[in-house]
């Protein structure tokens, strides 16, 4: 497991394949249907073909960046946000969270 220099285990490519989330051409699902429905409504919106082929490719690129550094990137961000929001006042109490009305 370790050989006592640093604290690093040795992990195993199995453990590293059963606890990743499903990928879809490197990226996680989430990030897949997130940039194909941001693609399409501004395909749709714009009438224009040319934003689907060049947004598409684009932000798989970027998210592939972001999954390869953290694949469950998304999910945590979504999991962050829907537990910490952010209330309207945070910029009368010096930039944090405060929900105290005196």
């Amino acid at each position: 497991m370790s050989d006592g220099s640093g604290g690093q285990f040795d992990a195993d490519p199995l453990f590293l394949g059963l606890t990743r989330p499903p990928m879809l051409l490197g990226v996680s699902y989430t990030f897949a249907t997130l940039n194909l429905l941001v693609c399409l409504m501004t395909f749709i919106f714009t009438n224009n073909f040319i934003y689907l082929l060049v947004l598409l490719p684009f932000f798989h690129g970027v998210a592939w960046l972001i999954c390869l550094k953290e694949p469950r990137a998304i999910e945590l961000f979504m999991a962050k946000n829907s537990k910490c929001r952010v209330c309207r006042n945070k910029s009368y109490y010096g930039g944090v969270n405060s929900y105290d009305l005196y």
